[in-house]
């Protein structure tokens, strides 16, 4: 039989109670055999009686033992389960705050007032405080924008609902970040609201990236639409644009839209004798200034090919079309190319023209022009 420890009692391999209990138990039942005896006038010796009152003094002091015994026993037990349970939570919470500090992602934590309770490592490596340091500061003063803070703050205490929004803040030095902020309450075990838990991203660089890629690929659709000597609209973004304004004249039939064509006269003359970089810096210089005699973000100027420009002019009449070249005319001419000079056809659009419709009238004005002497306007009637 294997030997039982203090507060395992032995038992009896055939009447299943421990020793323990078997003797209290005989001691008990002697004791009341004693009484009995005495109750019904049987006479014992005082040696006798003695001995029996000793015997049941210890057997109610043994009983009392063994119960005492068991009942610590019992308490042990719960002590050591809830030793074990206070063990486990504490490794848990080790855990969690080992996972905490050592993030390299921003994690911190507020008070229910927005003062700032913890900074774990991460957070301390982006803004460049200690936790020592940040450690009861608002959280307001880590904002760019105090109207951020407001408003995250009111989205999550208020409607009790976690927030995630792309927010700048600043670090320590004063220097601005780009954060994926995340902010969500943390409750107590009556579902009480304590406190704020935030936790964020640094996409600082990756913005940077974004918008640069952005600017890149706005760089290269304008390039691709651009002609790069006169930085005037290339002929195929010309096409584009004039199928976008006829359908536009077509569904506001009260509109009206101009198209000029111009013809440098003299240039392939100027080109052979002066040489291609006086010819480019002619090309150039009608570029600007159809630039400056145009409306901006309204008209639109193109170098068509070679010596040759077009102009689209939105709600603009023939005299108002007119006006406008002559005012280029009169700008190029200032510029004393020897015999250069410029010739232009005008055209209105008319109800049902398509685009090879309305660009063969133009260039018949154009042609029109360049025979009858050059440098003048020829506006279609």
């Amino acid at each position: 039989m294997k030997q039982g420890n203090f507060f395992s009692p032995q038992r009896d391999n055939f009447s299943g109670l421990s020793v323990h209990k078997a003797f209290i138990i005989a001691i008990i039942s002697f004791g009341a055999v004693f009484i009995m005896l005495c109750i019904n006038g049987i006479f014992i010796q005082s040696w006798i009686a003695l001995i029996c009152s000793g015997l049941a003094t210890g057997a109610l002091v043994a009983a009392q033992f063994f119960w005492f015994r068991q009942y610590v026993a019992g308490y042990v037990q719960k002590m050591e389960k809830i030793m074990l349970t206070i063990r486990r939570i504490q490794n848990k919470s080790n855990y969690l705050d080992s996972i905490l500090q050592d993030s390299t992602d921003i994690i911190f934590t507020t008070d229910i007032d927005g003062f700032i309770l913890k900074f774990n490592k991460g957070a301390e490596m982006h803004f460049g405080y200690s936790q020592e340091n940040i450690v009861g500061t608002p959280l307001k003063h880590l904002f760019v924008n105090e109207a951020d803070e407001r408003k995250i703050l009111g989205i999550v205490l208020l409607s009790n609902k976690s927030t995630n929004e792309e927010v700048p803040m600043k670090t320590k030095r004063g220097e601005i970040l780009l954060l994926n902020l995340s902010i969500s309450e943390m409750k107590n075990d009556y579902n009480q609201i304590i406190g704020l838990v935030v936790t964020a991203k640094d996409i600082t660089e990756k913005k940077k990236l974004e918008m640069e890629l952005v600017k890149k690929n706005e760089l290269l659709s304008k390039l691709a639409i651009t002609d790069g000597l006169t930085e005037l609209y290339n002929v195929r973004h010309f096409y584009d644009q004039l199928t976008k304004e006829l359908s536009r004249l077509k569904r506001n039939p009260d509109r009206t839209l101009a198209l000029a064509f111009m013809d440098i006269d003299h240039f392939k003359e100027l080109n052979d004798n002066e040489g291609h970089q006086v010819g480019d810096a002619v090309l150039r210089s009608l570029g600007q200034v159809i630039k400056v005699c145009i409306r901006k973000d309204v008209d639109s100027g193109f170098r068509y090919g070679g010596d040759e420009f077009a102009l689209i002019l939105p709600d603009t009449d023939k005299a108002q079309a007119t006006v406008v070249a002559d005012r280029i005319q009169k700008q190029f001419g200032a510029f004393k190319f020897g015999r250069i000079s410029l010739s232009v056809g005008i055209a209105e659009a008319k109800s049902g023209d398509t685009e090879k419709s309305i660009v063969k009238r133009v260039d018949e004005c154009l042609y029109t022009s360049k025979r009858e002497g050059r440098a003048r306007i020829t506006v279609e009637k």
